[in-house]
């Protein structure tokens, strides 16, 4: 271990202490862990020094313990972690995704900027989470939201393209939580580089870690940063569902021509399965690249 990075632990020992005794640590490969525990809270941090540099890791579960050590940590209140409660007033954001789990399709992040006005008319429209709403409703509502809002972002990954980032993020170590996680950074960057006036964003959660939130945290330290599961709930989040789903549908009905087919099917069962071996046996198993996630269970089934 070096001399800098002794001094930098010793440093984190320090910031760590201020918010609650150190009770264990440990070398480790490339690196060193902290552990800190207050009554039934447990947090762990992991320093890295590496070839590719320093970098910092939280274990254990989200918790108010962790949220003040990552304060002390990064010199900042960290006041956007899951459990805290932000009542949205002024300016807000919120993002969601679409076609995660649909065999078929693209995966789509929306992200949408409302104010309390604009809240009000989307509500009178009948907006709300995409799962609760008709395709019709959807589609009609499409633009209603466009309209209304203050901005809105839709980013699409087709499946070609899809199929391809993913492939890219497997191999780095990572899962699919990673390319959501891009995606949601990449759709409320898009947005609120525009508003610095806006308060902050509400995330549907789709993973416990809070890597997406520290991502938009660094970028735009004014503003405040929450996820929760069911997030639709809130109409930024409930508009941005609708507009993912939206775009969606209309990529689907533009593939379903391109492989022979009246309607392309949406969810991951049995009929998704069977449309993909019907046009994996008159285009060729590769042409399915263009249609469908190939790291779905139904791809590695057919014959």
């Amino acid at each position: 271990m070096s001399n800098d990075f002794a001094a930098y632990l010793a440093e984190l020992r320090e910031k760590l202490n201020s918010v609650a005794p150190v009770s264990g640590e440990k070398d480790i490969a490339y690196g060193h862990q902290f552990t800190v525990v207050r009554g039934s809270e447990k947090a762990v941090l992991t320093a890295y020094d590496g070839k590719k540099g320093r970098r910092l890791v939280w274990g254990g579960a989200a918790s108010a313990l962790q949220s003040e050590l990552q304060g002390a940590v990064e010199g900042k209140p960290v006041s956007f972690l899951a459990e805290e409660s932000v009542t949205w007033q002024g300016m807000w954001a919120g993002s969601d995704e679409s076609g995660k789990g649909d065999f078929f399709g693209p995966l789509v992040v929306a992200a949408v900027i409302v104010d309390d006005t604009t809240a009000a008319k989307l509500q009178a429209a009948g907006v709300k989470d995409c799962k609760l709403l008709s395709d019709k409703k959807i589609l009609q509502l499409e633009d209603v939201i466009k309209e209304n809002v203050v901005d809105s972002a839709v980013l699409e990954l087709k499946p070609h393209v899809y199929n391809m980032r993913y492939a890219q993020v497997k191999a780095e170590g990572d899962n699919l939580n990673q390319l959501l996680g891009y995606g949601h950074v990449a759709a409320l960057s898009q947005v609120l580089v525009k508003h610095g006036e806006c308060k902050g964003a509400l995330i549907d959660q789709f993973t416990k870690s809070n890597t997406v939130l520290k991502s938009l945290q660094a970028k735009f330290p004014q503003m405040i940063f929450k996820q929760q599961p069911k997030a639709e709930s809130d109409l930024a989040v409930a508009a941005a569902s609708v507009l993912a789903r939206a775009r969606f549908l209309r990529t689907m009905e533009e593939l379903a021509p391109l492989a022979g087919e009246e309607e392309l099917p949406k969810g991951g069962g049995e009929l998704a399965a069977a449309c993909a071996q019907r046009i994996a046996e008159r285009l060729g198993k590769d042409a399915l690249k263009n249609f469908v996630k190939l790291h779905f269970a139904n791809y590695s089934k057919l014959l």
